[in-house]
């Protein structure tokens, strides 16, 4: 039989309550933070919604989650508090995606999108919007106002940067009822240029719930997240009401952060699920996995995989995810070596790469900092190695060895990713445009060995 419990139990029993609301909350919209710290990054660059883009081939100096140096990246914000938005892409070989404040999937553009490359113009509505549509135009209507845009130029070889460039400044980027004026976007190029645009600032801190308040105050609340606004609403957080919480509640909502964190970063780096090994008897790891190859199963949404993928990267698309042949790209975590060792930044390694890779496109690795999930800073400056600038010897096994660690090896002929001494660091390596032994374990990656 239950009792009341004397009141100091009750209090005690409450704030436990409340943490443990808050800890999900934070795991829960880590998503809509980490877009949110885009959109103002890009504010603070400069880049003007609906009109600018940022252009660059990703370097050590641009802070972001796990980006990477292959080919160029153009990136720009929308706004459809003031009406529809239009983005107009040519004829040719660009990949993009569309996703709302909240890192939800909206679209899919160029190669990948409705018009498979053929050039179209993606009319993007603003939410409620019951007003005229023009024909002529692809349409898609977010569940928020805000949304990021996201566009790469595949290239094939080195010499095709310039050309991928090119073609990225032939996007259009602006409000529809400016449509009739011939309007034009602006590009501007950071691939030489600091920046930062990451949440890894705010993470553990009592400034991520302040980050998730803008979002509410600031845009559209989604209604698929009826019930997880609830738990924002249950530790003080509502759109336009005032969140000024007492010394208790704040020093809940900085533990709820701090805990939180751990969590995620456990989940994203040292996960005990089964799942997500890519070949048994190996430490290699799917960044992203499921039965439908993300996180969006079919009677569920797999929180710990949406959580992991977020809290390493960013963008939402199935195209990043599908295990087809031929299509999409499949992107495999290495975070142990052969012993089962995080890979220590103090330490040498190899990595075997058996050829020919099962790629039609290309494949790339690219060596991150454990901490921030940004690409390694080193006196290197080179985090990246990929089949698209760099030439690989091949052994007469068939293998192509790859080298990491602070120093260069004694085999000069070796290709070496510089790392940093009392750090942890993690790899990415990606395939685009997989072929069928990326899926049926007739070609797999090797274990990093150390060298001793």
């Amino acid at each position: 039989m239950k009792k009341m419990l004397p009141e100091s139990k009750v209090e005690a029993i409450r704030k436990e309550g409340f943490l443990n609301r808050a800890v999900e909350a934070y795991r829960f919209f880590y998503p809509t933070v980490s877009n949110v710290s885009n959109f103002k990054a890009l504010n603070d660059l400069g880049i003007t919604e609906n009109h600018d883009f940022i252009i660059q081939l990703t370097t050590p100096d641009l802070n972001v989650l796990t980006q990477n140096s292959d080919t160029p990246y153009c990136l720009g914000t929308g706004n459809t508090e003031n009406g529809p938005v239009v983005i107009e892409l040519p004829q040719g070989a660009i990949v993009g995606v569309a996703d709302d404040i909240n890192f939800k999937f909206i679209t899919n553009m160029g190669l990948t999108g409705d018009e498979q490359g053929k050039g179209a113009k993606y009319l993007y509505l603003p939410p409620n919007y019951d007003g005229d549509i023009p024909e002529g135009y692809i349409v898609r209507k977010p569940s928020s106002y805000r949304f990021l845009i996201c566009l790469r130029a595949m290239v094939h070889q080195a010499s095709d940067y310039e050309k991928a460039f090119e073609l990225l400044k032939k996007v259009k980027f602006y409000p529809l009822e400016e449509k009739d004026n011939n309007p034009t976007s602006t590009f501007h190029d950071f691939s030489h240029r600091k920046a930062i645009s990451t949440p890894y600032y705010v993470e553990g801190k009592f400034d991520y719930w302040e980050v998730i308040k803008w979002a509410l105050d600031n845009d559209e609340t989604d209604p698929e997240y009826y019930q997880m606004y609830g738990l924002l609403k249950a530790i003080g957080l509502a759109p336009n009401k005032e969140f000024n919480p007492d010394p208790d509640k704040k020093a809940l909502l900085i533990e709820a952060a701090e805990k939180a964190d751990k969590m995620m970063f456990v989940n994203s780096f040292n996960t005990d699920d089964p799942a997500a090994i890519v070949w048994p008897g190996k430490n290699w790891e799917w960044a992203v996995y499921g039965e439908n190859n993300d996180f969006y199963e079919k009677t569920y949404l797999n929180l710990p995989v949406r959580e992991r993928w977020f809290y390493q990267a960013t963008l939402e698309t199935h195209m990043m995810f599908m295990h087809k042949v031929g299509f999409g790209s499949v992107y495999m975590l290495g975070v142990k070596d052969k012993e089962g060792n995080y890979l220590d930044g103090g330490k040498s390694y190899t990595l075997k790469v058996p050829t020919p890779v099962p790629t039609s496109i290309f494949w790339s690795v690219t060596v991150y900092e454990m901490d921030t999930r940004s690409e390694i800073v080193t006196e290197q400056f080179m985090p990246a190695l990929n089949s698209i600038k760099d030439t690989f010897e091949v052994d007469a096994d068939g293998n192509t060895t790859l080298y990491f660690g602070p120093n260069p090896p004694e085999d000069e002929s070796l290709p070496w990713i510089q790392t940093v001494p009392d750090a942890n660091w993690f790899t990415y390596f990606r395939i685009y445009g997989p072929t069928e032994p990326a899926f049926d374990s007739s070609w797999q990656l090797d274990d990093f060995e150390e060298v001793k």
